[in-house]
């Protein structure tokens, strides 16, 4: 599994880097006076709020995973189901922490970067943090999962996270947690 998240991360380093001709101290955040390069690495101090969000969540504090999320926020899974605003995501975490018993993340993988130019024409310009968290989770009916996930977060001007983008399978999860559907 690490040979596999190794491979996504030199991926997507090499997928930031410019191949053009661009002054090479474009890579450098906030250097206004090159050339902007269309994707720049950030310092691991520009994860510091998913971090804090996540190690709340692994608490079960539903409040402080919410915190660095914007009002309207559109949080995405894999599976083609969205939550759309910060109090819908709390109602969600709130219900789910209802089945958990523990949560821990560990292996995390942080990649804070700041797209210049959208890749596609439709993904968001500005700050970017993918991440990649081992996660182990035991539920109140005594079943326990260990999977990766990997998410995205887009940051608004003013900071908060405006869109996440959650890559998971949930089947695992429903299998584990059906007897204590409602």
């Amino acid at each position: 599994m690490k040979k596999i998240i190794s491979v996504i991360v030199i991926a997507a380093f090499l997928f930031a880097c410019n191949n053009g001709k661009v002054d090479e101290t474009a890579a450098v955040a906030g250097d206004s006076t090159a050339a902007k390069a269309p994707m720049v690495l950030l310092g691991p101090d520009d994860a510091a709020s998913v971090k804090t969000s996540m190690a709340a969540l692994e608490k079960g504090d539903i409040d402080g995973y919410v915190a660095a999320y914007d009002d309207n926020v559109m949080f995405r899974f894999s599976s083609g189901d969205s939550i759309v605003g910060k109090a819908a995501l709390k109602e969600f975490y709130t219900g789910r922490w209802k089945l958990i018993e523990s949560l821990k993340y560990s292996n995390h993988i942080y990649m804070p970067l700041m797209a210049n130019e959208s890749p596609n024409g439709t993904t968001s310009t500005g700050k970017w943090v993918l991440s990649w968290v081992q996660v182990d989770v035991k539920y109140k009916n005594g079943k326990s999962l260990t999977f990766w996930t990997h998410s995205t977060q887009h940051f608004n001007d003013a900071g908060k996270i405006d869109q996440s983008n959650q890559f998971i399978d949930r089947a695992p999860i429903n299998e584990a947690t059906k007897d204590m559907a409602k």
